[in-house]
């Protein structure tokens, strides 16, 4: 947390051991009429919550070479978000994908390198450290993907040169005020035992020119138009993993009190897809909602609602 920028909004993380899976590795579940009802495996729920931090480093093709090097933590920090732009459906964000891998990367480090290249990567460097930049135009949009290897053991890839040029500072040195402080409420919602995680406090100052902001216009799903947002965050109970919770801290304790009233909420997202969302209030401005990740289609259903909670994922 300490190489992030002190104005990051919002991480997800992923503590290992776990392997890099390859795309061709992931299932495809588009014409797979099963997925409706289908039940998710351990192997699936775990899967699904392990790409959530290595967003950006599938930019990159890179995912092959890594197949069998295993992650002893992934974190990535982001923040800015934005209306989606060159024609895609994804939220615009500024961010870096941290990946500390449990031994050294040695000859595969060059091999990545190759690859960026010859996929159009570019040699550059940022803060003294050589980084390989590749640029994608679109729509009169310009999409930027930035690869370092700081250590032997540590990738960085970034799609915002200020953002990493930071990252790359405060790792060489301790910097303050960090990212997300300790004090902050939502960690005390937070298990520290959870391997799979994510938090988002809100930036008031952003609240203009994000479309994700709860103040002053559509915000989340599940935090809409409530000048009294605080944050929001995501774990997996680390004693059920098929246990989602997502949290949302407000200061508005009348809302919370009436939400949680309901004691449940029916989704249907989509035809053939139906799931029960439980809602409860652990404590005053606290509410939370528990998805039992039973079946595929809630388990992709939930991951959906956790990234654009966290000011990613589609532009619903």
């Amino acid at each position: 947390m300490g190489w992030l920028p002190a104005d990051t909004e919002s991480v997800v993380a992923a503590r290992g051991p776990f392997l890099i899976p390859a795309e061709s590795d992931k299932a495809d579940d588009e014409n797979d009429q099963a997925w409706f009802t289908r039940k998710a495996t351990q192997t699936e729920i775990r899967s699904a919550f392990e790409e959530l931090p290595l967003e950006l480093f599938y930019e990159f093709d890179l995912a092959k070479i890594l197949k069998s090097s295993e992650v002893a933590y992934a974190l990535q920090g982001s923040r800015h978000f934005r209306e989606p732009k060159g024609g895609t459906e994804v939220m615009d964000f500024e961010g870096c994908s941290i990946i500390v891998f449990k031994k050294d990367l040695g000859e595969l480090a060059g091999s990545l390198e190759l690859a960026a290249i010859r996929d159009g990567a570019r040699n550059d460097t940022i803060g003294g450290t050589r980084v390989l930049i590749s640029e994608e135009k679109s729509e009169g949009a310009v999409f930027t993907r930035i690869l370092a290897i700081p250590r032997s053991n540590i990738m960085l890839v970034a799609n915002n040169r200020k953002y990493l040029r930071e990252v790359l500072a405060r790792m060489s040195q301790k910097s303050t005020p960090r990212a997300l402080p300790g004090q902050l409420p939502e960690w005390q919602c937070l298990d520290a035992n959870a391997r799979f995680w994510g938090l988002r406090h809100y930036d008031p100052t952003q609240a203009k020119l994000d479309p994700t902001s709860p103040f002053g216009g559509e915000g989340t799903p599940s935090a809409s138009n409530d000048s009294k947002a605080i944050g929001v965050l995501f774990a997996l109970d680390p004693k059920n993993e098929q246990s989602l919770v997502i949290t949302f801290l407000t200061g508005d304790e009348a809302r919370v009190m009436a939400e949680a009233s309901r004691g449940k909420s029916v989704v249907e997202p989509q035809e053939g897809v139906k799931f029960e969302v439980k809602l409860r209030s652990p404590k005053p401005g606290v509410l939370e909602q528990i998805y039992t990740l039973d079946r595929s289609s809630t388990l992709d259903y939930s991951i959906l609602e956790i990234q654009f909670a966290l000011g990613r994922g589609m532009n619903l």
